[in-house]
């Protein structure tokens, strides 16, 4: 594929991952509604049919509880919302911090949850190092003494508008 023809797919990949991300926004929220009536994902996906549509919950550790998935989806997703708008897309981040947030000593469920994600998104899971590592915020917070500039997402993906707007 040319460079031409990945960047012409780039945003719809980087729209079918913001779906995702609002799956998985959806399965945390209906998760922690019940969370306190299930000692484990197997138990919740089992007992609570409004769960059962979320194929996240089935490459999880059917072990895990479900406050310790609403904890460890909440650190693996954070970043992605900043990283999707950035204007280079860092591709391997945005997969390293699932893989270590979620499927850490779980490699089966990592390796369906990385083919059910290529099916939008080819890339998903590629490069990424060895060793995963947890997400760290992926913009560092400005000092409150740093004067005003612009956001970096004040135009970005639209164009400049006229200064006469």
């Amino acid at each position: 594929m040319t460079n031409q023809e990945t960047a012409m797919l780039e945003p719809y990949e980087r729209r079918a991952l913001l779906l995702h991300l609002g799956d998985v926004l959806e399965s945390v929220f209906c998760l922690s509604q019940c969370a306190d009536e299930y000692a484990s994902i197997g138990d919740a996906v089992n007992g609570n049919d409004a769960l059962a549509g979320f194929t996240l919950l089935g490459f999880i550790d059917a072990k895990m509880t479900p406050r310790d998935f609403i904890r460890r989806a909440s650190g693996a997703f954070f970043v992605w919302p900043k990283a999707l708008l950035d204007e280079t897309l860092n591709r391997p981040m945005i997969a390293n911090t699932v893989k270590h947030d979620l499927f850490a000593d779980n490699a089966k469920g990592w390796n369906g949850y990385v083919d059910e994600r290529r099916k939008d998104v080819p890339w998903f899971g590629e490069d990424l190092p060895d060793v995963a590592t947890s997400a760290a915020p992926a913009h560092e917070a400005q000092p409150a003494s740093e004067p005003d500039k612009p956001s970096r997402y004040a135009t970005w993906p639209w164009p400049d508008k006229p200064a006469d707007a």
